[in-house]
């Protein structure tokens, strides 16, 4: 139980629990894309490209992503000053987007390439609770198992006086959805455009992780600070069987269950339609509507070196971890030539996924996200953005756990943009997440009958730096 749940795959970034939505600079610098008509509209809003005219179009974008995950926990066993913090480290020092759409005549071929899902690795140096809780409770249950034999053998009265434990745990994940994605669209006039495209969505999880030199403040006369198994067999070297037996036998159980590591790799592919629309009823106005459907993903589990985590994970075992539906809206609006103000809606079918059992009592409702941005042409060269993204998630304290929590979030982000020559655009921006916190109470099964109060509180902070060069080949100037 101590690796149970050691999952962190999903959505580290703008977008729903298992989505990314941050796909390229300018998204980085205005928050809000989904009426683009760029080119990172390949993405955002493939419909929408048939505005840039007949040409070659690419962006080569990436943000550096770092994000700090923080969990804190009050249960009365583990060690130190309560409640305990733990915190986790996610960086993405590369994650990319690179879109390229050639226009002629009325149709527009776009293809790209981006991490729609995951996107980071999260390294905990000092574990979790999950996996802290169980060796801290070692203290405990070996004292209430010892003392029929402290009372039994007044020689041994001192073996229940184990005063604490310490133990090097360490976790490590990476998660990475990469989306490879094609789009056809043309244009029906000069109002309305329609797209067709799919993505191949190729999943990749790894997990790997140890709990190991586990060992307890035992008493002085018994071998002092050891390793609990050990401190078993020493106390069996003072008595006669059954107790002899039976205490080298646990100890031979202990060993097995304070010493885990875990080297596992799930991999596994899916393919949505991606279906979208681009209105444009007036000169100053665009509008754009997307829906993609759901990706169905099974994950197939690589155990490697046979480091399972004590039997949790299942070589060659699989799973479905599905990605959800997502209708998205967008507008851009122009009131005059150098502003252009811009809005986005998007709405994240989690409920409905029937891959997900858990999900009727995890989740409420649909993750939705809204926001809106603007950008000013300084000059004829400079423009500068800003915008804001807030985000509603629908999930209950069921869902909440310190390995994946969702909570809501407000996303500001700004930059510019600048033209360095008719072909060449560079796009800069940089954004900050801040989430609220949220608190999950619940109770912690010691034995059978006893059940400990447990209060986690869990939070994020996360930073991101953009940087985009766009290239063009004919199209509107």
């Amino acid at each position: 139980i101590l690796f149970a749940s050691m999952c962190i795959t999903g959505s580290l970034f703008a977008g729903g629990l298992v989505t990314n939505n941050n796909q390229s600079a300018l998204f980085t610098r205005l928050q809000n894309r989904n009426a683009s008509t760029a080119i990172d509209a390949a993405f955002y809003n493939p419909a929408g490209l048939t505005k840039l005219g007949t040409g070659f179009f690419a962006s080569i974008n990436n943000q550096f992503v770092t994000q700090t995950k923080t969990v804190t926990n009050n249960y009365q066993y583990l060690s130190g000053t309560k409640p305990r913090e733990y915190v986790g480290d996610v960086k993405a020092p590369l994650f990319p987007g690179v879109y390229a759409a050639f226009n002629t005549g009325k149709f527009s071929f776009s293809a790209g390439i981006n991490p729609v899902g995951g996107g980071g690795g999260a390294k905990y140096n000092t574990g979790l609770p999950s996996f802290e809780m169980g060796i801290s409770e070692l203290v405990p249950k070996l004292q209430s198992q010892l003392q029929p034999l402290a009372t039994a053998v007044p020689s041994l009265a001192s073996i229940v006086n184990i005063t604490g434990y310490s133990a090097d745990i360490f976790f490590e994940g990476t998660s990475v959805y990469f989306g490879y994605q094609a789009n056809v669209a043309y244009k029906l006039n000069d109002m309305i455009s329609v797209a067709l495209g799919a993505r191949l969505v190729s999943a990749k999880n790894t997990y790997s992780g140890y709990v190991r030199s586990v060992q307890i403040d035992a008493p002085a006369g018994f071998g002092g600070n050891q390793a609990p198994g050990d401190y078993l067999r020493t106390i069996a070297g003072f008595v006669p069987d059954p107790y002899k037996t039976s205490l080298n036998g646990t100890a031979t159980v202990v060993d097995a269950a304070t010493a885990l590591e875990a080297d596992v790799e799930e991999t596994g592919s899916g393919i949505a339609p991606i279906i979208s629309v681009n209105i444009s009823p007036i000169e100053m106005l665009n509008v754009a509507l997307k829906y993609e459907f759901a990706t169905k993903l099974e994950l197939t589990t690589k155990v490697n070196g046979g480091k399972n985590a004590g039997g949790l994970f299942v070589d060659g075992s699989k799973y479905r971890a599905d990605m959800p539906a997502l209708l998205a809206f967008g507008a851009e609006l122009k009131p005059i030539e150098k502003l252009m103000v811009t809005a986005s809606f998007n709405t994240y079918f989690d409920k409905s996924l029937d891959t997900r059992a858990i999900n009727s009592v995890t989740i409420d409702k649909n993750f939705m996200e809204y926001g809106l941005g603007a950008e000013y042409s300084l000059t004829d060269k400079l423009r500068v953005s800003a915008g804001w993204l807030s985000t509603a998630t629908g999930v209950n304290q069921n869902y909440q756990n310190d390995q994946t929590y969702s909570t809501n979030t407000n996303s500001f982000g700004a930059g510019l943009g600048f033209r360095i020559n008719d072909m060449i655009d560079l796009n800069l921006g940089g954004q900050y997440t801040v989430y609220a916190d949220d608190t999950k109470n619940f109770s912690r099964q010691l034995t059978s009958t006893i059940a400990l109060p447990v209060t986690e509180t869990y939070s994020k902070k996360t930073w991101i730096i953009g940087a985009g060069i766009d290239f063009r080949f004919g199209g509107k100037k």
